[in-house]
């Protein structure tokens, strides 16, 4: 069982390395980009390089890659949870009913129904880290990049720094 707890536990682990490295990469495109365009002639040379690299981090591929990692480790957790906690009240439905065999778990309606709870579990967390993704989306690039450009005054602390 310790192996498991550690395999998973390694597998999450190499996978945000993964993240963190395509975090460099999406940092090292951001640079190219904004050179290649400032050498275009797409916005002035006195561009600051700060706004341009943060909307680009905002709206790359990143902010989903971090999204689906916690939502699998949230799977990962719930999932044991949703199984244990079904079990639990099937068990006490089960005595409390007069302990008919057919619902006994283990059988073909236990079995059913506890499918259908570790789906809905799933579906649940899912739907949840979906609806926050989609929330808190980034326009598009030059969306960001005005709001990074000219952060709202009310959204800055007492430093002047933005809090979004």
């Amino acid at each position: 069982m310790t192996w498991i707890i550690l395999g998973i536990i390694g597998f999450y682990a190499v996978w945000a390395a993964f993240i963190a490295w395509s975090f460099t990469g999406i940092k090292k495109e951001a640079r190219i980009v904004y050179d290649a365009a400032r050498q275009r002639g797409e916005f002035p040379a006195d561009e600051p390089y700060e706004p341009f690299e943060q909307a680009h981090i905002r709206t790359s591929v990143l902010r989903v890659s971090i999204y689906r990692w916690l939502a699998c480790l949230t799977a990962t957790i719930v999932m044991p949870l949703a199984v244990w906690l079904f079990s639990t009240i099937w068990v006490k439905l089960y005595y409390v009913n007069g302990a008919n065999d057919v619902f006994a778990e283990g059988t073909l309606v236990h079995s059913f129904y506890l499918a259908v709870t570790t789906m809905a579990s799933l579906v649940l967390v899912a739907g949840i880290y979906a609806h926050r993704y989609h929330k808190g989306r980034p326009a598009n690039f030059d969306v960001e990049w005005a709001k990074e450009k000219a952060p709202d005054p009310a959204t800055l602390n007492s430093w002047g720094v933005s809090e979004q």
